[in-house]
């Protein structure tokens, strides 16, 4: 493994995306290939760990953590901890990260101010890189921040709408609010832990005193919903994400929201593991409800994207309640589907801003055939939608029913019915759109539409197949995922 090569992961990036800002007047037309390059480095530095996070943790090695001295008075220090409940997120961000840099090459091609997109995009990225990789609270905190700064300026200046300033402050808002909720909770754990390191925390989460640790509960997983979305904290998100360019949409709904979801899996059930067990009914409910709620909301839109991002809502659900059975098998299906529904819906945004720019519509009604005229993006987007819809052999089929199979594991069986019952609504709005977009006639106002241009097919292809794959082969995905369910799970049962 390179030395450094987690603190160069997450701010390698950041570095080079300031640099192609300030040099960009010589850089010119290679802004596009150089952020790609950029976040392909990223990437290639975390998959350099993965064996040995995986070896280490079979012959009881620990994680890897690196550590350099920050705030001494207090014996805070800025490091990072790479295990297997971090790894395959990290890696699952850079890899999405890199696509999107390279999809923006053609799609962006006519914008101005390149350099400031690329910049925020690379920013953007290790926000949420530093999120997974933090080892402690308040760098956690900080690094959830980065992501919020980046992410606004690409929907306020980037957006596809007059409405994109008020869009974007509706974003910023919403998401600052849920960041100081949780920053109450991150300053009152430090009040009675005297620690903000996420290693040392479970061990002594028995020093937050009864009455107050509800409490504490409750700020983080208020701030944790409000990124991921969840009912009825997610009126921000359908006009957020739709309002992004692609390769950006692709980003907020395939990564950003997801970062909730690892603060659950790394903070709640660790170190307030009493907690999710004992609100594990009410977590469950609202999951299901959220599940619901996404997916009927899905099926009334008439935009693309717009749908996308209710059914992004829709997904978030299927995550939370894994969490919330806070059974093994559940915990690890959210876990996989954190890594499959990134794939799956970055690839569904990135097919919706290949047909947006070869037909010059997001109006579903005002679009049909498309599979005779678009093959490629039609065939790729169809291998999203029965992902998504769990159907086999695709990859989102094993983590949707570890989730439900969780549920039944932890004895919450009429949750479980419900909540595979409430999958048909999923399969409902995905299978409509499907067959209104891509079958039927070719109206005479497409007789025109050609296949996207090579540069957009590239990632769309790379995450199409990367969904057949890891369908065919979870094993390659679950080395790392069951071994992380045990590693949260283990506060939870007084390991």
């Amino acid at each position: 493994m390179i030395p450094d090569a987690p603190l160069l992961a997450v701010v390698l990036p950041a570095i080079l995306g300031i640099l192609i800002y300030v040099f960009q007047k010589y850089l010119k037309e290679k802004v596009g290939w150089i952020s790609t390059g950029a976040a392909i480095s990223s990437f290639l530095l975390i998959l350099s760990m993965a064996k040995q996070v995986l070896d280490g943790y079979n012959n009881d090695q620990g994680s890897i953590v690196y550590e350099y001295p920050w705030v001494t008075p207090i014996n805070i220090k800025f490091g990072f901890l790479i295990d297997v409940v971090s790894l395959p997120i990290g890696l699952i961000i850079a890899l999405i990260s890199a696509l999107s840099c390279f999809y923006s090459i053609k799609y962006m091609h006519d914008e101005e101010n390149q350099s400031f997109y690329y910049m925020n995009l690379l920013l953007f990225m290790t926000g949420m890189i530093g999120v997974v990789f933090s080892i402690n609270l308040i760098e956690f905190y900080l690094f959830w921040e980065l992501m919020l700064i980046p992410s606004y300026l690409l929907i306020a200046q980037w957006g596809t709408s007059r409405r994109r300033l008020s869009i974007g402050f509706k974003y910023f808002i919403f998401t600052h609010a849920g960041a100081l909720l949780m920053l109450l909770g991150i300053l009152s754990i430090f009040s009675y832990t005297m620690t903000f390191n996420l290693v040392e925390l479970p061990s002594k989460s028995d020093m937050i005193p009864p009455n107050v640790a509800p409490i504490i509960f409750t700020l983080l997983l208020l701030g944790f919903f409000v990124k991921m979305a969840v009912f009825p904290l997610h009126t921000w998100l359908p006009d957020a994400h739709s309002e992004a360019p692609a390769p950006i949409s692709a980003m907020l709904s395939g990564l950003m929201i997801k970062s909730g979801a690892y603060g659950i899996g790394r903070i709640l059930l660790t170190v307030f593991s009493s907690r999710m067990i004992q609100a594990s009914d009410y977590l469950l409910t609202l999951a299901i409800i959220t599940i619901i709620y996404g997916g009927l909301m899905a099926l009334a839109q008439t935009d693309i994207k717009r749908l996308f991002a209710y059914s992004s809502i829709s997904q978030v659900g299927y995550i939370v309640f894994g969490f919330a059975s806070v059974s093994e098998l559940g915990v690890m299906g959210s876990l996989l589907h954190i890594v499959n529904h990134a794939i799956c819906k970055a690839l569904l945004f990135m097919c919706a801003g290949s047909i947006i720019h070869q037909t010059g519509t997001r109006n579903i009604e005002r679009i049909s055939g498309l599979i005779t005229k678009m093959p490629i993006t039609s065939l790729a987007a169809l291998i999203g939608i029965f992902s998504l819809s769990g159907a086999p052999p695709l990859n989102s089929f094993w983590s949707e029913w570890m989730i439900f199979a969780g549920g039944l594991a932890s004895g919450k069986v009429a949750f479980a019915f419900v909540g595979v019952a409430s999958t048909m609504v999923t399969a409902g709005y995905l299978l409509w759109f499907a067959w209104r977009v891509f079958f039927g006639g070719v109206p005479q106002r497409l007789e025109h539409v050609k296949e996207s241009p090579r540069l957009l097919l590239v990632p769309i292809v790379i995450l199409a197949s990367m969904s057949v794959a890891l369908g065919i082969w979870p094993g390659l995905l679950l080395e790392y995922m069951t071994p992380a369910a045990e590693s949260l799970l283990k506060f939870s049962s007084g390991g």
